[in-house]
């Protein structure tokens, strides 16, 4: 405002030194009916900034008294909420649609024209979306529910620094506690548990995760099938009977889950439990509980009596089916049957070409000692062509 003074008074000095040292003041001619009115142009102006500063003055006076009326506070109210509610429209609009600059911006015109602690919140969001944490911590302190601010808190502090997690591991576990229903600090807390290999917690979470979707189908098949190959592995160090009797002690509907399956026969494919794992995926294979192209591509099946008989019994009803060809070409690797391993992975590869059947062929032709042909396999791997 100091400025705007200065350069109107420049202006005015203007207009009285520039006509004076020119010789020549002009003049205004006005004129109304029979009335007319001469004078200087520096008069005039001086004579329209007095009349503009005189009107905003009675207009001023004017205005406080309309607002000192009970009318006049009601009108006025009604005006800056209607401003308020509309800049959090524009706020809620703007982050929906993923501008989360222009939402900050509108929630903060919001909150000058209403102190609203629902607009705190969308702001202080917003401004953690922006990853300006400092700002959302700002923001919180006028939230309608201060008992909320430590759960803001410690999402603000582990989206800023994740690498906190181990310290704050029991402040997690209380907030869920607290807080069941919460999607983002369960995301969190997911991120944590797995970060510091706490697969209790992670499968204990599962059911919760899928309740609030907090990730996709298959990123909670991926967490469950880590999660349980790590349960896994710790019970069969103890030994196969334990090993065995942990399976045994899951639901009907846990064993046929296709995620903890294939971390199970990873983990008796470690400890080498062939017969176990040959039961456990062809009987999975028979009643549709495993798929092969998936128990290919994680190289999870074993050389079995009875995984051989039904993969031959299949065979024999599609002689051109490709994974079933992949899949005897796998087995035969296992048992090192190279040239009924290199048979089945050729045609494999022209009827279902993939990285994969790439790589046991070449597997294949470096065992027989055929080394171009190997690397062309390699290639066709990396790749990715026919």
């Amino acid at each position: 405002m100091k400025y705007a003074w200065i350069i109107v008074l420049l202006l005015i000095a203007g207009l009285f030194i520039g006509p004076l040292w020119d010789g020549n003041t002009g003049y205004v001619l006005i004129a109304v009916g029979n009335y007319t009115i001469e004078t200087s142009l520096v008069a005039a102006v001086i004579l329209l900034v007095l009349a503009v500063i005189v009107l905003r003055v009675i207009w001023g006076f004017i205005m406080r008294l309309v607002r000192g009326t009970a009318w006049g506070m009601k009108w006025f109210g009604q005006r800056r909420n209607s401003k308020a509610q509309q800049a959090l429209t524009d706020g809620a609009t703007a982050l929906v649609h993923g501008d989360r600059r222009s939402a900050s911006s509108a929630f903060n015109r919001s909150w000058q024209l209403r102190h609203d602690g629902t607009v705190a919140l969308f702001a202080s969001y917003a401004a953690a979306a922006n990853e300006d944490y400092p700002q959302a911590r700002k923001w919180l302190q006028h939230a309608p529910n201060p008992t909320e601010l430590q759960l803001a808190e410690t999402l603000f502090t582990l989206q800023q620094h994740p690498e906190q997690a181990e310290q704050r591991l029991t402040e997690i576990k209380e907030l869920r506690q607290r807080y069941p229903q919460h999607p983002q600090l369960l995301r969190i807390a997911l991120q944590a548990y797995e970060h510091l290999h706490r697969w209790d917690e992670v499968l204990a979470s599962l059911t919760d995760a899928e309740r609030l979707e907090v990730m996709t189908a298959t990123e909670r098949s991926e967490l469950a099938e880590r999660a349980y190959r790590e349960r896994f592995l710790a019970i069969g160090r103890e030994g196969p009977p334990a090993l065995a009797a942990f399976w045994k002690s899951l639901s009907r509907d846990e064993r046929r889950t296709a995620s903890i399956r294939h971390a199970y026969l990873n983990v008796l494919k470690t400890y080498q439990l062939v017969e176990a794992a040959d039961k456990i995926a062809a009987r999975g294979l028979k009643r549709g509980d495993l798929k092969l192209a998936q128990l290919l591509d994680k190289q999870l099946l074993v050389a079995g009596i009875e995984l051989r008989d039904y993969l031959q019994q299949q065979l024999k009803q599609h002689p051109e089916d490709g994974l079933l060809l992949q899949a005897m070409g796998q087995i035969a690797i296992a048992t090192k049957e190279w040239a009924l391993a290199e048979r089945a992975l050729r045609r494999a590869s022209e009827l279902v070409p993939s990285r994969r059947v790439w790589l046991d062929l070449a597997k294949v032709y470096s065992a027989q000692g055929n080394s171009q042909a190997a690397l062309a396999a390699y290639e066709k791997a990396e790749l990715g062509t026919h």
